[in-house]
């Protein structure tokens, strides 16, 4: 009776260590004022069979079948964007991840964070933070304030830039240069 109740005392300990960035940011998608796009690993093995046969649906394929999960939130309001702001700084005090780059422009302010993957062209979380975009974007309809972007799996850095340039999201053109050091 004893290991039973420690076994479950440990997983119960350790459950949130694998629950927590989800948990953190998955508030947000019920929100009116965010936009959310969320993509999970049945997704992606969806759009590996419906792909074409070209080598440009072939590249995209091997971009896409490891991927486990993306996620997306994007919002006007200023209160919303501080507040994604505090659950981004709060994450990356817990997570195991460490930042690969920063820009700073007049676009904005970019962030983007990796964990460590297989190798060093690989890592299994790519976390971007983007804000202040509203500032300096003019004459488009939708002027984001802050926006969170996570995507994990086995990520192959070589091709991320593309990933994200494939799937529009917004600040992914700051990661064509991006390798790990």
């Amino acid at each position: 009776m004893k290991t039973k109740t420690l076994i479950i005392a440990v997983a119960l300990a350790v459950l949130p260590l694998f629950t927590f960035a989800q948990s953190v940011f998955d508030k947000f998608e019920d929100m009116d004022d965010v936009s959310a796009v969320i993509v999970n690993e049945r997704a992606f093995k969806l759009l590996t069979q419906v792909a074409g046969e070209t080598d440009d649906a072939k590249d995209y394929v091997n971009m896409v079948s490891k991927l486990t999960s993306l996620k997306v939130f994007a919002t006007e309001k200023a209160s919303i964007a501080a507040d994604m702001k505090a659950k981004v700084n709060a994450y990356l005090k817990s997570a195991k991840l460490s930042e690969l780059m920063r820009i700073k422009d007049k676009e904005g302010n970019v962030k983007i964070y990796i964990k460590e993957g297989k190798d060093a062209d690989h890592v299994s979380e790519l976390f971007m933070f983007i804000e202040g975009i509203s500032k300096h974007i003019g004459g488009e309809e939708r002027k984001p304030e802050a926006v969170i972007v996570s995507i994990t799996g086995d990520i192959d850095l070589n091709n991320i830039s593309e990933l994200t340039k494939q799937m529009n999201i917004k600040g992914g053109e700051h990661l064509k240069n991006v390798k790990k050091k």
